[in-house]
């Protein structure tokens, strides 16, 4: 049991104590109940304060107790920006220290059995934190967050709200109180658990007898969620729960697992989870089995990676999301990414095996799963943990998603993100395993041409090998001509995505070698990008191109009106608007200019708003995008592409569109995958006066 027992002598202190506190329950003021608890509201000066036995030392990030109302918190936080150091933790940091500041904060020496008294005093726009009675941090912010009548209370979890559930924390709390004003020093010092004297406070949890209630009658409404539970008067946290608190059950966020037979509607362009208890997704990868496309994604239902959750096709187009496949461990802070492949050989473990990985303690490590069908998934146990081998790789480095590739002899090499030591000259991991669950790391290839990454995914292709890395938020094309290495950058069109997607990986489709990643819309939300096809041309350079397969995107064909010509720069308009929030196909031609000094010509996407977005490309078919005006002023490069290969005069260009979300490709090559600083409207335009021909449209379901 996480928790932790606070020791002998404190257990029989505290429980005289709690007896005390039951005999003399009824001597207590009624001055502090609902209707009392509303007269100190909004809440601007406070203490927050709280006794907790911290299930180790290694966590990061989890409060004790906060108050929130909407998006904005103040709580008590261990570990967030310093390792081991307690601080004000706040919605975005907007009344916490950084980094720097923080390097002055003690570090937690405390061992887990042993309670530790934490306080935040707010008064005006001064934050001071103290530790057992003593002043630990102080400084002053610009202004402070007032709290009203919608304020919750949390404890053991940071952050609740339209970003899922962030900041879990693993421990014990003994006591928690909420006071609505700010406490002396002399008043901090004097605390005791159980026992109050002079000011009262406006919210007092001691968990006594089981209870979870607030006894101080401000927030009435309590529930425990996940693995949270009171026993032996504390609040126990194994990093999965946590206790919400409101004024009334009208204020009470609903937290209830959603009913698990829920059967999601089929999405096209652009696919992302529904499901509460999947979450927002990352890192996606694909296996395909009799007809049926099977996709993977990392999710975080409740504000960490927690879950790897499925969702099947039949065409790569129309997909149907099944939910999480796999959770992650008990104490385990989040899970990583990883792969599936078939057993190798005659399999000791489970036809179908995946890897993914932990963090536990102070490091992250690989694990297995095995499954029969690709659904049902089972973990593998302890024993075939894959830990890092000190010989090449820093013992606390990343271990990370392990990629495989047909071993010669049998079995499989693997590749995976991890952090060689600097003298190997490598940046990430190589090994091979016979059974497919049993690994041997080897020496890391050396690698030229870029700096520390993640493996997105490696395959042969023709005669060389070809690796997707992600660096700097990028996915460079990494060569080599044997499994082993050396790997060294493209030559050309190193950087195969950019910007508002990543972490692409390679897919064995029954129709040739396609690539996936994800799309990333700017309010943060991770949606799955359309699959893409490989091309490799004669001197090696690897593109991704339009799979012939989004073919199944065109539903309804639409009939668009040619582009008025405006002339002077300005957009040529198609009358016709599209229904985007669908997602449309637009294909046609682009006359492209033939001189360096010849104006750009390119697409114009509207956004809502007063601005919208332009594609220009230039002579050579370098490309560029950002938002513009629509009469053609303001343009802004957020982001330059140049796929160095030659196109048609004119070229072929499609244009996926859906909400915010944007793909273009000339002549079948992805140019780049975008996202629109608002919604689009609907309305598109050619720029360079009637340089846009042909138009055809198709409606996605």
């Amino acid at each position: 049991m996480l928790g932790h027992a606070i020791g002998t002598a404190a257990e029989h202190a505290l429980g005289i104590l709690r007896m005390k506190y039951l005999l003399c329950l009824c001597a207590l003021p009624c001055v502090h109940g609902a209707a009392a608890g509303a007269a100190e509201l909004p809440l601007v000066d406070k203490t927050l304060v709280a006794w907790v036995c911290l299930a180790g030392l290694d966590q990061r990030a989890g409060s004790v107790l906060t108050v929130q109302e909407k998006e904005a918190f103040d709580a008590i936080v261990f570990a967030e920006r310093r390792p081991g150091a307690w601080m004000a933790g706040s919605d975005f940091f907007r009344r916490t220290q950084g980094e720097a500041e923080q390097a002055a904060y003690p570090r937690e020496t405390a061992d887990p059995p042993t309670p530790v008294q934490v306080a935040v005093v707010y008064q005006g726009n001064t934050i001071t934190l103290y530790r057992n009675g003593q002043r630990y941090a102080g400084y002053t912010v610009g202004q402070a967050q007032p709290f009203g009548a919608e304020a919750i209370v949390l404890i053991g979890l940071r952050y609740l709200g339209t970003m899922g559930e962030i900041g879990f924390l693993q421990g014990a709390v003994a006591e928690a109180r909420i006071y609505a004003g700010a406490l002396s020093s002399a008043e901090v010092a004097a605390l005791t658990p159980v026992t109050l004297s002079g000011r009262q406070p406006l919210a007092w949890w001691t968990f006594a007898e089981g209870s979870t209630a607030d006894l101080a009658g401000t927030f009435t409404a309590v529930r425990l969620v996940g693995d949270a539970h009171v026993e032996q008067g504390r609040l126990h946290l194994a990093g999965d729960g946590y206790l919400v608190a409101a004024r009334d059950e009208k204020h009470l966020p609903r937290v209830e697992p959603e009913d698990e037979t829920v059967a999601w509607p089929i999405q096209t362009a652009f696919f992302k989870p529904r499901a509460k208890r999947t979450g927002n997704m990352w890192d996606t990868w694909l296996y395909h089995r009799d007809g049926i496309h099977y996709l993977y994604t990392l999710a975080n239902s409740r504000g960490q990676w927690d879950n790897i959750s499925l969702a099947t096709s039949p065409d790569g187009v129309h997909w149907q999301e099944v939910g999480p496949v796999l959770r992650k461990g008990r104490g385990v802070t989040w899970m990583g990414t990883g792969s599936t492949w078939q057993a190798p050989g005659a399999p000791a473990v489970g036809r179908f095996q995946m890897n993914f990985s932990e963090w536990k303690g102070p490091r992250q490590t690989i694990f297995f799963a095995a499954s029969e069908d690709l659904v049902h998934w089972t973990r593998l146990g302890q024993e075939y943990e894959f830990v890092q081998d000190e010989r090449w790789y820093e013992p606390a480095g990343r271990w990370d998603c392990i990629w495989t590739l047909p071993r010669p002899g049998g079995g499989l090499y693997g590749y995976w993100t991890a952090t060689p030591k600097p003298e190997t000259g490598g940046r990430f991991g190589f090994g091979e395993t016979l059974d497919g669950v049993t690994w041997q790391a080897l020496p890391p290839p050396r690698v030229e041409g870029v700096g520390e990454g993640e493996v997105g995914a490696v395959e042969p292709i023709g005669t060389r090998f070809y690796m997707m890395f992600g660096s700097g938020g990028l996915m460079v094309t990494l060569v080599a001509d044997r499994p082993e290495g050396p790997f060294v950058a493209a030559r050309k069109n190193p950087r195969l995505l950019s910007g508002h997607t990543y972490f692409s990986r390679f897919y064995r489709a029954p129709d040739g070698l396609l690539v996936n990643h994800h799309s990333v819309a700017r309010d943060g939300q991770v949606y799955f990008g359309t699959l893409k096809g490989t091309a490799v041309d004669e001197e090696g350079t690897l593109r991704l191109v339009w799979w012939r397969g989004n073919e199944a995107l065109k539903h309804e064909r639409l009939t668009l009106a040619a582009p008025v010509p405006a002339g002077g720069g300005r957009i040529a308009w198609v009358s016709t608007a599209l229904d985007v929030d669908r997602g449309v196909v637009v294909e046609g031609t682009l006359a492209l200019p033939a001189a360096a000094n010849d104006p750009p010509a390119g697409l114009y996407i509207e956004c809502r708003g007063s601005a919208g977005v332009a594609l220009l490309v230039f002579a050579g078919g370098r490309a560029e995008l950002g938002p513009m005006q629509p009469d053609g002023s303001g343009f802004q490069a957020e982001k330059a592409v140049d796929r160095e290969r030659t196109y048609a005069s004119p070229a072929s260009f499609r244009l996926l569109l859906k909400q915010t979300l944007l793909e273009v490709y000339l002549d079948d090559v992805l140019i780049e995958c975008y996202s629109l600083p608002q919604n689009a409207t609907g309305r598109i335009g050619g720029i360079g006066g009637a340089a846009m021909h042909g138009l055809s449209a198709w409606q996605c379901e």
